[in-house]
This record gives structure tokens, C-alpha cells and sequence, in this order.
């Protein structure tokens, strides 16, 4: 946000440097993230001669300038003659000899809405820049006149020679609403100064003070007071609309607002200056609008119908939905309540009579229609902060008086002032010095610390080393002692805190508390070579329709106000985006790529129990629902090479997702084939531990691959965490006392047998001895027919009170042998 150094001048004495004031309020939490000289590029000429311009009736001059042993660049740049610089000017104050400010072209005087180029006057004369008035340069009123500089040397810059405004571009946090105003910034750098705040004005004049009332003029009711907790309006008749002060447009130009017209720039430089967006209706107009007799508007504050519509100040009619609050001229929506005003009752020239409104919106409500409306302003980004409903009748008034003094009119006496639903109460907060001094790091004196809250706005009462502390209206992010602790670090100095080495720290004598599920997937996604991507958690429902993973039969949870229609549903599985991701690792020109990620999906229906941090009250169980939001883990390769390699590289995918499911639970996974969008046909299959999918991979199939703008292939898989560890167990398995027998077993099968059918039938056939079996090599080649492939497994058989004789081994791998034959027609390989 910008703030103008001369405008915040008008609040406190803020003599010190730019650079000191810059630093200030960045040890005092407030950064800056540029500071922008308004005046850049001009500079001081002198005028050497003064002739008419040939065959103007208008007076105008041609002046020559010596601006200096090394003239402007972008003079050369455009071809113009420097020696000496020739522009046109109208000003009747100019002598030869005077020393001047010349903006050349490319340089914005602060008064101007756009960078000066080159004019051309009667068809042959070119003007680079021009020369500057007062007005222009926004260091006072006269327009009419060059301004005549007391001293300076041709060339320099101007800012050398007079005080120019300058204006900062502020990082404001989102807790502290407080400091997107001038007079907030005002006050922080008061505060850390010692200087004394100059708030502005709310007073309206009696002499401009109507005998007749606002309610006599306007009537206001609020419908949902949980959208608005408080409508402030009064109303403001005779007034003249016409150009508002010099002053008052220099201060909008600085911070890069237009100045429109009197009444309108005063809402403006209120919502700067006190951080409280005001709107000015038209009140006639507005009684047309509700088609109601009389002199009475009715105004009415409530939720928009769907469907219902308005025409905004930029001319575009927008629909609205029934979570939007809107300001009605009767029953008749006319406003965009907290985002923007309507066109059929915004002020211009011929308004008479002016209804001006400040209120209070629930923040949530604003961010949500603007975000929905894709329609962004300065009252929004204010509201969306939450702002304090204390603001609203001082910012009212304070704009009353400034209309009153700008449009020559009077303002109707008592405010209406409806406040139907008041924020929580700020409560006093007690804290001694001592707490201060241990929670900041460095001895605190009570005193010390009540004057710097004091400068702050907080009412302080101290009894010793003890204060009792009440923030003021506008800070209610402060809460807890431990806020105004931070107040009280944050003005005195961090600085102050001493550089210490450590304290003693105190052994644990425990044992390391057992890592969570998600951290043990992680340490063995990444010793398998995998690295750990975060994706988002908005996708598309292009993404979802092309690769749906385990959330393949749920529907995606849609947004209600999506940032995109990129971003409009929730993520039903975690592959889309971790394919997305290998697509972008890809295009750098990585070729082979392993990412996994853990994390949560959401899925439709309703989860068991109430949510985390519920205090399981009766308030709680009216909430809604929550869906169901498991823990995946997700992993996907990209691989360049043939079938045969993919295949190998799946099998690679199955091997970690399975070892997943035995180290956590304990339990046996068996394989069944399964069609799963996205994928190849052949080429997937879900994982199944006691008749429940846990599991699905699967190599994706060539459009899918499109989608994502990939070559090659790319191998997926996806575990349900929470499926599995819900049987986890505290186990002990002992080391084995016996040695083990390994023996390999190659068959030939025909080619559209499947290895996990095979792998579950020699788990079944090696009973108590087989402890693991693993598909060791698949063959294909000139040895076997077309229709034939060979399998090799190697088979590790143990018994946990012996050490295994050969006839025992032999025996068990017999029977093995025996079954593959007999339900997968297997035969034993030479």
C-alpha cells in the first residue's frame, strides 16, 4: 500500500530523514518494500530566452533552456536538439534569466496521471517535457505560473533545490488493518519518534449544520446483522459538485488515485487517512430507484437473492449469489456492499443531495465476493482485514466536514447510526514487568513501557511495576499479554535484546518418541529413490476426468469461490498433481524422474466423529459435516524405454506400495487387475488386503500422457495410509536363529497369465517354511514361442526351530511347482 510522506507530515512532526523514517518502521514491524521519489527526472533549468511563438493568439511562449553541461538522455535518445533545449510554455510569469523545474519527457509530475512525452505545436514545433507550476510539482496551489525557483544550478535535481514528496510502499501484515491508513502509519512512526499525533478533525461546523435531522431524509434497516454489525449514513443537501482542493488532489495523485470530483475524492481521502471505505449515494436517485413517494429513502441492508443483479461504477452488470451482502434503495439492490457501488446511484455532476454511508462488514463475506466477482477494490482489500465497527461514525463525520468544506452545503444533524450486532468486547489486560523482561530477553521498566503503549492509543493504568492495559478501538488483534509484550518489544527495540550463547539444556532420558506414519512413509519413499513433491490441493475437473487414482467413483468437491476454474474442485487423488509436477521436471529436460507425496484427499461423505479441536459442545454438532479426507501417499516415475522396461519399473511401484502395507500393518496384499482411468489397458491393477482396495497401479495410457504434455511413460501408484494404519500394531519379530534356503524356480507360462496371480498361489502352496517370494526376471524371446513367457522366482524358504534339510526344501518346492502347474498350466524351464 502507498503512503505519501507529505500527507502522513499532516498528522505528526516528521522532520527526520527519508531513510531514517524508512528504517523505523521496519525495526517497528512495518517494511517497506520500495520507496518511490515522485519527482524523478526533473530537474532545474535556467531560461536563457523567451520569444513568442510564431502565429499563436494564445500567448504562447518559446523558451530555451540550459539545463546543464550534460542534458537529459532521452533528449538524445528522441532526436532533439539540446543546445539549447526549446519548449513551449503559456505562463505569463517567466523571465529570462529565472531559474525553473523542467520535467523531461518520460517523467511524471506528481499532479500528472501519466509519464510526459513530446508535443507538437502548430505542426512544426516540438515541446520535449515542460516546464512545472507549483500545483504541478503538488508543493502548493498556484496553477496558473511557473514556479520560480529561489536557487539552484542548471542540472541538478530538483529534489536538491525543494521539499518534493515522496511516497512509500508499505507490506502490511494481514493482523494489523490498523496501518492501511495514513493516519496509522502516522502513528507508528509518532510512537517510535516521540512526536506528538494530530488526529484529524471530525467536528462538523455548526455554521454548516442543517436544524433538520438525517432520519427525517433516510431510514436504514439492517436484515443480517452477521454481514453487517453496524450501518452508519448521513445525509448531506445543497451540495455543489465541482473540482475538490488542490491539496486534497495532490495527496490522491501521490498514492495513484484520480482525483473525479469533490464529494467522491472525499470518500477517497477518508478511506487513506482513517482506514474506514466510505460511499456517497446519490439520494435522489436512490429514492427513484425504490420507487417509493415522498422525501424518505428507505435503505435496506441484506443478503442478495440469486440471480439478482447490479451494474457496478465500472459500468459491468454483475450477477450475484446468495452469500453476497448488497445495500438496497428499497427492495431494489444498488450496491455491492464492502466491494463496489452502483452506477444507477453514483454521484455526478447534477447530484444535489448526497446520503454518505461507512459500515461494517463481516471480512469472510467481502473476500468471498470478491474472489467469486473476480472484482478487486480499495474498500474490499480493507474490509476482507476486518476492520473495527468503531471506525464508521468517526470516518462519517469526518467526511461530513470535509464535504461541508468542499461543496459549500449542509449537513443534516444525527447521524443514523444502526448497530444491531456489536464486536466482542476489547477487555483490560494485566501484566507486570517482570513477565515483559522474561518473555523479551532484557530488563523492562514498567514506565518505560507504559509510555510507548500510551503513544500507541492503549489507555494504560500502572501501580508500581504493574499495568493494566486496554488497547484501543482499533487494535483488536490485541488479546493476550503476550500482544501488547510484542507492542512493548517492538517500540523499545529488538535491538535491545543481548546476543547470549545458550542455556543448559536438560537430558532426555526418554526414548525418542515413535515416529508418525507419515514420516516412516517418507523415509522409505526416499530411500527407494523417490523424491517428495507438494502439490496443491485445488485441481481441475479436466485433471480429475483424466486420472482419478483411488478417488476414481468419488465425485470432487466443488468450490464456492474458486481462484480459477484451474483451481474450482478438490483434490480426489494426489496423481494429477504429482503428474503435473513430473511434466514440469520433464519440459527442464530431466528424463527420468521419481516423486512421491503424502498427504490428505477429500472425498464426499460425511467423516465419523467431530473435527480436531472441537470442544464437542452443542454448537459443534449443529456444524456441518466434514468429508472425508484420507491419507494417501502417492508416488509417480517417468521412464524411457521399452514395454518390457516399463513393465520391470511398475513391478518396481507394486514392490514399494506393498512393502508399505506389510511394514505398517503386518498384513498380506494380493494383486487383482483392474481397469483404472487414465491407464493403459493391461497395464493396472488395485492393491486388496483382506477384500478392501488399499491400493491401485498402473502405467498411464498414451492421451493421458498427451494431456500432460509427456513422452515416454510414466508408472503410477497410490496407498490408502489410513486404511492400513488403522491395523497397525505394536510387533516384535525376533532375528532368526536358523539359516535360510534360497532356491530359484523358472517356468514357462502362457503370455497371458499374470505374476500376481502366480505370486499368490506359491504363498498358498509354500505354507509355514516359504518366508518371501519375489518375480526375479520375466522372459521373452527367440527361445520361446510368441504365446509363452518365462517367469523366475526366487524363493527363500526358513523354519523358525530348525535348520531345513534338503528333502524338506525339495518337498516344499515340489508342491510349489506342482500347483503353478495346475492353475496357471506352468512348466518347469531347464
Amino acid at each position: 500500500m502507498k503512503f505519501s510522506l507529505r500527507w502522513l507530515r499532516d498528522y505528526a512532526q516528521l522532520d527526520a530523514p527519508v531513510d531514517l523514517l524508512v528504517r523505523t518502521l521496519t525495526e517497528t514491524g512495518t517494511e517497506i518494500g520500495a520507496v518511490e521519489d515522485v519527482a524523478s527526472g526533473i530537474i532545474v533549468a535556467r531560461v536563457t530566452r523567451l520569444e513568442p511563438l510564431p502565429g499563436s493568439t494564445h500567448g504562447l511562449l518559446l523558451a530555451d533552456l540550459d539545463v546543464g553541461p550534460q542534458p537529459p538522455r532521452v533528449l538524445h535518445e528522441l532526436g532533439i536538439a539540446t543546445d539549447p533545449i526549446r519548449v513551449v510554455t503559456g505562463a505569463p510569469n517567466l523571465n529570462t534569466g529565472d531559474l525553473v523545474p523542467y520535467a523531461p519527457p518520460g517523467t511524471k509530475p506528481p499532479a500528472m496521471d501519466e509519464p510526459l512525452g513530446v508535443r507538437m505545436y502548430r505542426g512544426k514545433y516540438r515541446s520535449p517535457g515542460m516546464l512545472c507550476s507549483a500545483a504541478e510539482l503538488g508543493v502548493g496551489a498556484d496553477a496558473a505560473g511557473i514556479l520560480v525557483l529561489e536557487r539552484g544550478t542548471p542540472g541538478a535535481p530538483l529534489r536538491d533545490v525543494i521539499d518534493l514528496d515522496v511516497v512509500l510502499d508499505a507490506e502490511i501484515t494481514t493482523n494489523r488493518p490498523d496501518c492501511l491508513c495514513h493516519v496509522g502509519i502516522a502513528r507508528e512512526l509518532a510512537a517510535a519518534l516521540g512526536e506528538t499525533l494530530n488526529e484529524p478533525d471530525t467536528m462538523v461546523p455548526e455554521e454548516r449544520e442543517s436544524a433538520v435531522v438525517t432520519a427525517q431524509r433516510a431510514s436504514v434497516r439492517i436484515e443480517d446483522p452477521s454481514g453487517c454489525p453496524r450501518f452508519v449514513a448521513r445525509v448531506i443537501e445543497d451540495v455543489t459538485i465541482g473540482p475538490s482542493p488542490e491539496w486534497m488532489q495532490q495527496r490522491l495523485r501521490a498514492i495513484g488515485l484520480r482525483p473525479i470530483n469533490n464529494v467522491v475524492d472525499v470518500t477517497n481521502f477518508v478511506a487513506h487517512e482513517m482506514g474506514q471505505p466510505l460511499h456517497a449515494f446519490d439520494l435522489d436517485r436512490l429514492l427513484a430507484e425504490s420507487g417509493e413517494s415522498g422525501r424518505t429513502a428507505s435503505v435496506v441492508v441484506r443478503r442478495a437473492r440469486s440471480g439478482e443483479r447490479v451494474t457496478t461504477l465500472d459500468g459491468v452488470e454483475r450477477s450475484l449469489g446468495d452469500e453476497d451482502m448488497v445495500i438496497c434503495a428499497g427492495e431494489r439492490p444498488v450496491s455491492i456492499a464492502g466491494v463496489m457501488g452502483g452506477l444507477s446511484t453514483a454521484v455526478d455532476e447534477n447530484t444535489r443531495t448526497v446520503l454518505l454511508e461507512g459500515a461494517s462488514w463481516d471480512g469472510v463475506t467481502i473476500r468471498s465476493t470478491s474472489r467469486r466477482l473476480n472484482l478487486r477494490s480499495d474498500a474490499s482489500t480493507l474490509f476482507e482485514k476486518g476492520l473495527s465497527d468503531t471506525l464508521p461514525p468517526r470516518t462519517v463525520d469526518r467526511a461530513a466536514r470535509l464535504i461541508a468544506e468542499t461543496a459549500s452545503c449542509h449537513v443534516l444533524r444525527e447521524s443514523l447510526d444502526v448497530w444491531p450486532g456489536p464486536l466482542f468486547e476489547i477487555k483490560p489486560i494485566s501484566l507486570t514487568a517482570q513477565q515483559m523482561s522474561a518473555l523479551l530477553g532484557y530488563p523492562v521498566d514498567a514506565t518505560d513501557a507504559a509510555t510507548v503503549l500510551a503513544h500507541l492509543g492503549f489507555a494504560v493504568e500502572q501501580d508500581g511495576a504493574s499495568l493494566i492495559v486496554v488497547p484501543p478501538h482499533f487494535r483488536r488483534d490485541v488479546v493476550l499479554k503476550e500482544d501488547v509484550i510484542e507492542e512493548v518489544g517492538r517500540m523499545l527495540g529488538y535491538q535491545r535484546v543481548p546476543s547470549t550463547l545458550p542455556g543448559r539444556r536438560t537430558p532426555v532420558s526418554e526414548g525418542a518418541p515413535p515416529s508418525s506414519v507419515e514420516d516412516h512413509v517418507r523415509d522409505v519413499c526416499l530411500g527407494a529413490g523417490y523424491n517428495e513433491a507438494i502439490t496443491y490441493s485445488f485441481t481441475s475437473p479436466a485433471l480429475v476426468a483424466s486420472l482419478a487414482g483411488l478417488g476414481a467413483d468419488r465425485v470432487p468437491l466443488a468450490l464456492r469461490n474458486p481462484l480459477t476454474e484451474e483451481w474450482s474442485v478438490m483434490r480426489i487423488s494426489q496423481l494429477p498433481g504429482l503428474c503435473a509436477a513430473l511434466s514440469t521436471n520433464v519440459s527442464r529436460g530431466v528424463d527420468t524422474v521419481s516423486l512421491f507425496e503424502v498427504g490428505r484427499v477429500f472425498w464426499d461423505g460425511e467423516r465419523e466423529g467431530l473435527p480436531e479441536g472441537s470442544k464437542g459442545d452443542a454448537v459443534d454438532a449443529q456444524l456441518p459435516r466434514l468429508p472425508l479426507e484420507p491419507l494417501l501417499v502417492s508416488v509417480a516415475a517417468s521412464h524411457e524405454g521399452t514395454a518390457d522396461d516399463a513393465a520391470a519399473k511398475l513391478r518396481e511401484v507394486q514392490s514399494l506400495l506393498q512393502w508399505l502395507v506389510s511394514d505398517i500393518s503386518g498384513a498380506g496384499v494380493t494383486t487383482q487387475a483392474k481397469e483404472m482411468r487414465g491407464t493403459r489397458e493391461g497395464r493396472s491393477a488395485e492393491l486388496v488386503v483382506d477384500g478392501r482396495v488399499v491400493g491401485v497401479i498402473g502405467e498411464l495410457h498414451p492421451d493421458t500422457m498427451q494431456h500432460f504434455d509427456m513422452h515416454g511413460r510414466v508408472l503410477v501408484g497410490e496407498l490408502n495410509l489410513d486404511a492400513i494404519a488403522s491395523r497397525r500394531a505394536v510387533r516384535f519379530r525376533a532375528p532368526p536363529r536358523f539359516p535360510a534356503v534360497v532356491q530359484d524356480v523358472a517356468v514357462i507360462v502362457a503370455e497371458e497369465q499374470r505374476a500376481g496371480d502366480a505370486l499368490d498361489i506359491i504363498r498358498e502352496a509354500g505354507g509355514a517354511l516359504l518366508e518371501t517370494v519375489e518375480l526375479y526376471d520375466e522372459y521373452r524371446g527367440e527361445r520361446l514361442s510368441g504365446s509363452r513367457k518365462g517367469w523366475t522366482f526366487r524363493l527363500t524358504f526358513r523354519a523358525a526351530d530348525r535348520t531345513l534339510t534338503g528333502a524338506e526344501v525339495q518337498r516344499v518346492q515340489a508342491a510349489i511347482v506342482d500347483a503353478l502347474a495346475a492353475r496357471c498350466g506352468a512348466q518347469l524351464r531347464a
